[in-house]
């Protein structure tokens, strides 16, 4: 198999667990929210004890076995949220936000599989703060695409600058090398401050996995990524390590309340 074929196989078994996983969440579903978004997603191998701290009591992180992002234990999703609309596809005010959020994974004894939590969540005013965690913040995205006879290639800078103080930045330049599109997608994340809160995704997006030594994917391009953010001191200390890369052009996303 080559390695283009491995990644979107990789893809789509990612897809394909986080579906099995939420099938049970299918009825008794309110459709509350609707988004057209472009994603960048930086995972990263963190300091565990670090990570523990910013986990709910009770749960313990985990290092993903599979999937696009394997060998991360933490994942920095930074979304241009482009149109949002509600239910019926009435814009909302505003009608479109960038977002920084963190997202992790854990166990609990007596909690039977895996879930994914939300850690931390930047965006821009006005502060919607579904997860109870938000920081209002000054985020500013600069991004661009060029065709030329020898390819496609793509460029993402962005800096987050939370209320608190510090700022996270990052700085991508890559060529393409080939896009999957998958359908169908769920994800259901919960809230690291309001354990038992939860929203489901359903989503259906373009994906390129940029990144991932581990799966014979390596970058061709350049990334760089710097924070002096108080709240992520312990997460961000020097030690940690990019492990995986995804860029995501279209992705396309409902947003159920169970």
């Amino acid at each position: 198999m080559t390695h283009a074929n491995m990644w979107k196989v990789a893809l789509g078994a990612a897809v394909t667990s986080a579906a099995l996983f939420a099938a049970t969440a299918a009825l008794g579903e309110t459709l509350v929210q609707k988004t057209v978004e472009n994603r960048v997603l930086l995972a990263f191998q963190v300091d565990g004890a670090a990570l523990a701290e910013v986990m709910p009591d009770g749960w313990t992180p985990i290092t993903l076995p599979k999937g696009p992002v394997t060998g991360a234990n933490l994942i920095l999703s930074f979304f241009d949220k482009l149109l949002i609309t509600d239910a019926e596809g009435t814009p909302a005010d505003p009608a479109s936000q960038p977002v920084m959020a963190l997202v992790a994974y854990g166990t609990a004894d007596g909690v039977e599989g895996v879930r994914s939590f939300v850690t931390a969540i930047y965006e821009v005013p006005p502060v919607v703060d579904p997860f109870g965690l938000s920081e209002a913040s000054d985020i500013t995205r600069e991004a661009g695409m060029k065709l030329a006879a020898d390819g496609r290639t793509q460029s993402e800078s962005w800096t987050v600058r939370p209320e608190s103080g510090g700022a996270f930045s990052f700085d991508l330049d890559y060529r393409v090398k080939g896009y999957a599109w998958t359908e169908d997608g769920t994800s259901m994340p919960y809230s690291a401050a309001q354990t038992e809160f939860h929203q489901i995704y359903r989503y259906d997006q373009l994906a390129e996995l940029v990144m991932n030594p581990g799966l014979g994917r390596d970058l061709d391009g350049s990334v760089t990524w710097s924070t002096d953010i108080p709240a992520l001191a312990g997460l961000f200390d020097g030690t940690e390590e990019l492990v995986a890369v995804v860029s995501i052009p279209v992705y396309l996303r409902q947003v159920f309340q169970p």
